[in-house]
């Protein structure tokens, strides 16, 4: 759209100032690109979220155990399975309920938004180290490498990596943009 068609005409200009004579040639056409610093946000809900980390840890598998003795379909350590369900269950227990699976990984959420709960106030929707951040993907980033190293990678861009060669930032990445609308 050209300065002169938005406004009308030479009228215009040199209503404004008469001194000033602009003609068809000398008016730039130009373009209002709006500033976006994400180009595509995603939005879904917390149900899909869980999919998706399953997905990722397990192609949504609820019975495989991995060879570093990760279970289920969120790959949980044996350790946060008898902290986050407040008991200690079987392997076999744990692998065949769906629903305790669901409410382990569901604790291990809130207890990591507890204790990321400055960072996500601080950082969410902003750009750190190049890499745009969200709460869905702090949240994801501390399911893969912990709270402490999410805390870290914000402060110093240490990007730590599993056993597989997965990073922070690659889960930070994959999980952003999910409305997980969980209160602690």
């Amino acid at each position: 759209m050209s300065i002169a068609s938005a406004f009308g005409n030479q009228k215009f200009y040199r209503d404004i100032n008469p001194a000033l004579e602009v003609s068809k040639q000398q008016v730039v056409e130009f373009k209002i690109e709006p500033k976006v610093e994400q180009s595509v946000v995603k939005v879904s809900d917390f149900n899909n979220f869980l999919a998706a980390i399953g997905r990722r840890e397990s192609s949504n598998r609820w019975t495989v155990i991995n060879k570093w003795g990760y279970m289920g379909r969120y790959q949980m350590s044996r350790k946060n399975v008898d902290i986050f369900l407040g008991k200690h269950i079987t392997n076999r227990q744990f692998l065949e309920s769906k629903e305790l699976q669901n409410k382990c990984m569901i604790a291990l959420l809130k207890h990591n938004k507890k204790i990321l709960r400055r960072q996500i106030r601080k950082h969410a929707n902003t750009n750190v180290n190049g890499v745009w951040v969200t709460e869905s993907g702090i949240l994801a980033a501390a399911h893969l490498a912990g709270a402490g190293n999410v805390k870290r990678w914000l402060r110093n861009g240490k990007n730590p990596k599993d056993k597989l060669g997965t990073s922070l930032v690659d889960y930070m990445k994959l999980f952003d943009g999910y409305n997980l609308e969980m209160s602690i």
